[in-house]
């Protein structure tokens, strides 16, 4: 992989996590939230807007680092080359012997970002457990991103 891309990608890594970052400022007077009593009709349209900006840039964040992040590590290592794809399952294995992830982890905050994808409008209890999920998991995320932009400053010089 050229290092320039892998540049890019370590760059957007840190803007995502910077906005993930300003919607938890945002926010913190909110969590927890209590799912038997919340209701997003009786909140303040602010606080909506936050909590909507937070769930996104928690998905976009996971997204990015398990879509991206992780195949660009493996194709700077050398690990994954065009034609010898990795799966999904091996690029996590891959992240945890390089100590970037815990596998088990990570499948808990991906499952927290696909409940996000599967809310329905009726399940109010059910938004602010998975909120409050995504909330405890913002510190692990932003653990990941800074696991892997020391990685990529010591492996290949990228970063300050």
């Amino acid at each position: 992989m050229d290092k320039r891309i892998a540049i890019v990608n370590v760059t957007r890594m840190e803007g995502l996590a910077q906005g993930l970052e300003q919607a938890g400022i945002q926010l913190r007077g909110l969590f927890p939230l209590q799912p038997d009593t919340f209701s997003p009709k009786g909140m303040d349209p602010r606080d909506l807007l936050f909590l909507d900006g937070f769930r996104a840039r928690f998905s976009d964040l996971q997204d990015f680092l398990g879509g991206t992040m992780f195949k660009t590590i493996a194709r700077m290592d050398e690990d994954e080359v065009p034609g010898r794809e990795m799966t999904t399952r091996e690029r996590l294995v891959l992240m945890e012997k390089r100590g970037l992830i815990d596998c088990e982890q990570w499948k808990d905050i991906r499952e927290v970002r696909n409940n996000f994808t599967h809310e329905y409008p009726d399940e109010d209890s059910a938004k602010a457990t998975n909120l409050n999920a995504a909330w405890q998991y913002v510190p692990v995320l932003l653990s990941v991103v800074q696991a892997m932009k020391d990685y990529a400053r010591r492996q290949y010089g990228i970063g300050a």
